[in-house]
């Protein structure tokens, strides 16, 4: 019943062409949006729209991975246990970074923690076994050793 007096008041009271939405919207306090605000909205949005795309383009294209990646320099001496090379993980378990090591440097790990598949190693280093293991050691609180094939 209060919907048809509403409806009955507008039928009464209306008029064609007295009613004006930009009036209206003054007399409520709201500035009616002009085409120029709509349209630097509507760039605005664009903008963050291309700017959040081209930001998903960068991270898918730069985005890091789990892998290794080993880069040999001029070894120092003659000794394997010696040889400067440069070895990189990111995010790879510790049981894969102690057989990249030992691949890449021809040595054995001994001391390898038991729980050693539950820690993961992101690190970019450019040394000899020896010292690569002792920063692991640093890095995990680990007691691993290096020893000569």
């Amino acid at each position: 019943m209060n919907e048809n007096k509403e409806i009955n008041f507008i039928a009464v009271h209306y008029r064609q062409g007295h009613f004006s939405t930009n009036e209206a919207w003054r007399r409520l306090g709201i500035a009616s949006p002009t085409k120029w605000k709509r349209m630097r909205i509507a760039a605005v949005t664009g903008g963050i729209l291309f700017l959040s795309a081209t930001a998903a383009v960068i991270y898918h294209q730069y985005a890091v991975t789990d892998n290794v990646q080993v880069e040999t320099v001029e070894p120092k001496t003659t000794s394997p246990i010696f040889v400067v090379k440069v070895i990189d993980f990111e995010n790879t378990p510790l049981p894969m970074v102690i057989e990249r090591i030992k691949e890449v440097y021809d040595v054995e790990i001994t001391n390898i923690p038991d729980n050693a598949e539950e820690y993961k190693l992101s690190l970019h280093y450019e040394g000899t076994a020896i010292d690569l293991v002792e920063t692991i050691n640093d890095i995990l609180d680990t007691q691993m050793a290096v020893k000569q094939q």
